[in-house]
């Protein structure tokens, strides 16, 4: 599945990915390839990337998250590595 993530400032991930686990409101939820399409606000707190050869953590001062046709779009108002 490729990914965005994006700030305001910049670009701060574009890539394949297998899978990510992010923070919602109503908890933490796991996308994966090929996923329904999907619209959530994403909560405070590590967001992990896993991609075909590492993990990546960040940790989110929250945003938005959008998945549609095997594509997800992050949108983080702040973001810390």
């Amino acid at each position: 599945m490729k990914i965005d993530i994006l700030t305001p400032e910049k670009k701060v991930f574009e890539g394949e990915i297998e899978a990510i686990n992010l923070p919602t409101p109503l908890g933490f939820i796991t996308i994966l390839p090929h996923h329904i399409s999907f619209l959530s606000a994403v909560s405070k707190g590590r967001i992990k990337i896993k991609t075909l050869d590492k993990e990546k953590i960040i940790y989110s001062y929250g945003g938005i998250i959008e998945v549609f046709k095997n594509k997800a779009v992050l949108l983080l108002r702040r973001y810390e590595e």
